[in-house]
Formats: structure tokens, C-alpha cells, sequence
């Protein structure tokens, strides 16, 4: 076992070699996936874009600031509650959580969690760049792709 997973007050950790090298299973339903990466990105974007329109409509209003302030909002709101009834209806296949969408449940120690972000933007991150997540609850790697 590697340094960094040792626990700090000696013993072994409660997580298995095993569940740490285990090799990534193929999600269903991919494209649900992606459309919510797709939403969440949206969301992500659309959010300063609001902001921004919304200070130049106060600050400037006889310019054309009032379509864009408007049109970020819907893509705002849009984006937020279809990506997160979305989310709602996904489950994993092994605990039947909601890897994508944060609950009160505890989260697994070697789940994906990127510092100063939320479990569900860490996966949107590693979905988007890699491919590939963990879900939150269980820690079952997947991946995007066909079986093999």
C-alpha cells in the first residue's frame, strides 16, 4: 500500500486493495450522462454570464443589456432544473444512488472530489476530460464507451 493511503494512526485502511484497482464498468444509458455534463456546463457558463448582464443592464440601461440579462436567466433556469431532475433519475447500478446529484448520504473516502468543489462538479470534471467517474456513494468506477 502507498504512503498517501495509509491511515494516520497506524493499521490498515477500511478500504480493500481490491476496491481501489478495480477496473471501470461501462454506464448505461451514456447519453443521459452526457447530456447532463452537457446542462452542467451550461449552468456553470451561464451563471457569471447572468451576473455580468444583469450589473450592465443596472449600470447602462439604454443599451441592448435587457435581451442577453434575459436570455441568460432562461438558459439559467433551463439548464438548472432539467439538469437536475436528470440527475434525479440517474441511478447507479450497484447502489442505486444518484452519482450526480449530491444527497446527505456519506460520501466513499476514495470517491472523486477535486479540492474546492462539490462531488458532482468533480465528476462532471472527470466525465468531460477522462471519460471516466466514481460514483459518490459507492465508489464503483465507470466509463463512457461501448463493453468489451
Amino acid at each position: 500500500m502507498s504512503r498517501s493511503n495509509k491511515p494516520m494512526f497506524g493499521g490498515r485502511s477500511h478500504v480493500a486493495d481490491w476496491e481501489r484497482t478495480q477496473k471501470p464498468r461501462v454506464w448505461r444509458g451514456q447519453v443521459r450522462l452526457l447530456l447532463i455534463v452537457l446542462l452542467s456546463i451550461i449552468t456553470y457558463i451561464s451563471l457569471p454570464a447572468m451576473l455580468y448582464y444583469t450589473i450592465r443592464l443596472v449600470t447602462d440601461p439604454g443599451q441592448q443589456w435587457d435581451t442577453w440579462a434575459i436570455g441568460s436567466l432562461i438558459a439559467f433556469v433551463s439548464s438548472l432544473v432539467k439538469g437536475i431532475i436528470l440527475s434525479t433519475l440517474t441511478k447507479c447500478s450497484l447502489c442505486h444512488g444518484t452519482p450526480l446529484l449530491s444527497r446527505k448520504c456519506r460520501k466513499h473516502t476514495i470517491a472523486n472530489k477535486l479540492p474546492f468543489l462539490s462531488y458532482r462538479a468533480s465528476a462532471v470534471l472527470h466525465i468531460l476530460f477522462t471519460g471516466k467517474f466514481r460514483c459518490m456513494y459507492c465508489s464503483t468506477p465507470f466509463r463512457l464507451g461501448r463493453k468489451q
